[in-house]
């Protein structure tokens, strides 16, 4: 009987241990499925820097997301802030990428005294956004982000253009042609308004090009 029980014993042990490797194997089955999706999904994929001055910003996913700039009006009144944000597609990015930026918003800060702050935004090839970019026919100046003239400081809220920009795609070992974000901030000297630390967010989406293929 004790052998009996000991063989049946073993036989539940093995049928155990077997349904154990059975569902180990399924999980490493499906860790190695998301292994391969998540190498397919970073043979495309978007870079983002920005620098950091008188204004200061987070940084961007890949996914997209927000891309907030954080400004002490104060200073804004002596001179204009320019923060740019530069993207470009990943190594082994197969497709362009198709950037979409959103009309800006308050999150934190003076109502009152974001009212009073203007914008002027272009997507430029140079990486440089000083003064010149912003003016029309400039080296390197790829087109306005805001509806309308790109010389005209606009309110933050702004609309912007219906365009998407046009991330190059790249190759199996170079990134892709960088594409830069360059924003201006400016406040009248004599703005009638308190000043105060703003914190604004430009919605920003990122899609392959060849999405729709």
């Amino acid at each position: 009987m004790r052998i009996r029980h000991a063989a049946s014993t073993l036989v539940a042990l093995g049928a155990a241990s077997a349904c154990a490797l059975g569902a180990s194997l399924i999980a490493q089955d499906h860790e190695a499925e998301l292994r391969d999706s998540e190498l397919r999904a970073s043979a495309w994929s978007v870079q983002a820097s920005t620098d950091f001055g008188t204004t200061w910003t987070a940084p961007i996913s890949s996914a997209g997301g927000h891309f907030p700039v954080r400004v002490d009006t104060a200073a804004l009144r002596n001179s204009s802030a320019y923060q740019p944000l530069t993207l470009r597609t990943s190594v082994d990015s197969k497709a362009d990428a198709l950037v979409e930026i959103g009309s800006g918003a308050l999150v934190d800060g003076n109502p009152d005294t974001a009212a009073h702050v203007r914008i002027r935004a272009v997507s430029s090839t140079s990486g440089a956004c000083a003064e010149p970019t912003f003016t029309p026919g400039r080296p390197g100046v790829v087109s306005g982000l805001l509806a309308g003239d790109p010389t005209e400081a606009v309110p933050v809220d702004a609309p912007t253009a219906d365009v998407p920009l046009v991330l190059p795609a790249a190759t199996r070992t170079t990134p892709g042609a960088p594409v830069t974000v360059c924003l201006e901030l400016s406040l009248n000297a004599d703005a009638p308004v308190t000043d105060s630390m703003l914190t604004l967010a430009w919605p920003i989406d990122i899609t392959r090009g060849d999405a729709d293929s």
